[in-house]
């Protein structure tokens, strides 16, 4: 696909995807790739905690539990984040939601949204009516709640574009004029080798099929229908060939040099020769370019700067330290009423005693009881208070699918370590490294405790482990090899 095709692409699938991510972020979806809208849940059962008075509903905390998952994934290959980290982002997800809607509530008599703005910005969102249509019966929204939504979306820039104003953030004159300045060009593209219709059409035959279609216009074809006909260009080919109109420094920066430099020579209503580029031959057509006029100078202007301080507010350094202000101050007017969450925050800041009843009563709470993390980090605060035989206590007590996983085995064997007993230890990492013979983060795992124990035996015997495991994915990987080469000579 040519480089423009994959401009006009971007240009059609890029106001639909930021739509889903203001959705996202508005009210509280999460997804993957395209959003899943509430058809999937983490399973929350609160209270979770409230900030200046306001609790935290149940499905919203679920919401955010399930961002900060899917972005802990996304991050996955750099950090491994445990559950417990993860709902400490949610904590911090749902105090900054919350702040931030208050703000917004506080600047509401300043906002005003009419029905024609709505209007306009759904139109620019879906341009067709089919679109829109075919957005809504996907993600499950009817055009009422699709308005709402997007009128929350527009108050959020509004906003910010305010905020922006009363920090004093401007946009130089010279880069709204960069902006301003705008080019509209149409375009026919005549394929070569494997870009083009008929597959290894020569460049002799590009050309001379350019050509033709140059003739036809110099003898007054019309643009629209002949790029219809003709070109190759998938993306712009159904708009006769249309491009633009854009700011002409991203034109700039957005087409093939010998394509730019071919519509810059053009005055308006010009068409060029056919211009060769790496994507086979265009012919070209200027349909406009400059600064607009009058009232439309005005009102493009103004629509400019405020797009251009919504993006400027969001990485400066004044509006950041305002949000970062405003986020603190909501911190110190939260209360979590989780247990759970309020444990890891204590445990964190390295108060033990706190940390540890607050974990008592969290492994109380059925939704708490079959999470390997929560006994972890119990233990853990355990061992800090010097406590190894309630540590052992506690996780020999806990439900058996808990004890499957590898940190719990880990976090036990470090709590009879701890209080003594340094063969039972050992005798459990060896007994669960056993059931995983052919898993070498476990052993990987376990070769790292050993040798923090100094248990030199055990060290050498999971470096054998891991060997045989090693030799197992090479032969199982030259066989496969040789599989597909068979294969292949069969053929």
């Amino acid at each position: 696909m040519g480089i423009i095709s994959i401009r006009r692409m971007a240009q059609k699938l890029l106001a639909p995807v930021v739509l889903l991510l203001v959705l996202c972020l508005l009210v509280g979806v999460i997804y993957i790739g395209v959003p899943s809208w509430g058809r999937e849940t983490y399973g929350y059962k609160g209270p979770s905690l409230k900030v200046y008075g306001q609790k935290v509903k149940d499905s919203d905390f679920d919401s955010y539990l399930m961002r900060a998952a899917q972005q802990a994934e996304q991050y996955a290959q750099f950090k491994a984040y445990s559950e417990a980290e993860i709902r400490d982002a949610a904590v911090n997800t749902a105090i900054q939601m919350i702040a931030f809607e208050r703000e917004l509530k506080n600047a509401g008599s300043k906002i005003k949204i009419n029905n024609a703005e709505l209007d306009k910005a759904l139109k620019n969102y879906f341009p067709t009516e089919e679109e829109l249509n075919t957005f809504m019966a996907q993600q499950g929204f009817t055009k009422s709640e699709l308005r709402k939504t997007l009128k929350k979306e527009i108050e959020y820039q509004k906003f910010v574009q305010n905020k922006a104003r009363e920090l004093e953030i401007t946009i130089p004159e010279e880069e709204l004029l960069g902006y301003l300045d705008q080019i509209t060009v149409r375009h026919i593209l005549v394929s070569t080798n494997s870009g083009a219709a008929d597959k290894g059409r020569s460049d002799s035959e590009a050309l001379a099929r350019a050509n033709e279609v140059h003739q036809k216009l110099t003898n007054g074809g019309d643009f629209v229908k002949l790029a219809k006909e003709y070109s190759d260009d998938p993306g712009s080919k159904n708009s006769g060939g249309l491009i633009g109109p854009q700011p002409l420094e991203q034109f700039k920066n957005s087409m093939v040099k010998e394509f730019v430099d071919g519509s810059l020579e053009l005055k308006p209503g010009e068409i060029s020769k056919p211009v060769k580029s790496q994507y086979g031959y265009h012919v070209i057509k200027l349909e406009s370019k400059g600064v607009p006029t009058g009232d439309e100078y005005e009102e493009k202007r103004s629509e400019l700067e405020n797009q251009l301080l919504f993006q400027k507010a969001n990485y400066d350094p004044k509006y950041t330290k305002w949000l970062e202000d405003t986020f603190k101050k909501a911190e110190e007017n939260m209360e979590i009423l989780d247990p759970g969450l309020r444990a890891y925050r204590l445990m964190k800041e390295e108060k033990w005693q706190e940390a540890s009843d607050a974990y008592q009563k969290a492994l109380k709470r059925k939704y708490y009881k079959n999470k390997p993390d929560m006994y972890v980090d119990a233990s853990t605060v355990y061992l800090k208070l010097d406590q190894a035989s309630q540590a052992v206590e506690l996780l020999n007590n806990a439900p058996a699918d808990v004890k499957m996983d590898l940190e719990f085995q880990v976090a036990l064997a470090k709590a009879y370590h701890e209080n003594k007993q340094p063969d039972q230890a050992k005798e459990l990492l060896l007994e669960y490294g056993e059931g995983n013979l052919d898993n070498s983060l476990v052993h990987q795992r376990l070769k790292a405790v050993f040798s923090d124990w100094e248990m030199q035996d055990a060290v050498e015997k999971e470096e054998k482990i891991l060997a045989d495991i090693q030799k197992m994915e090479a032969e199982a990987l030259q066989k496969y090899q040789q599989e597909l080469e068979e294969r292949s000579q069969g053929q």
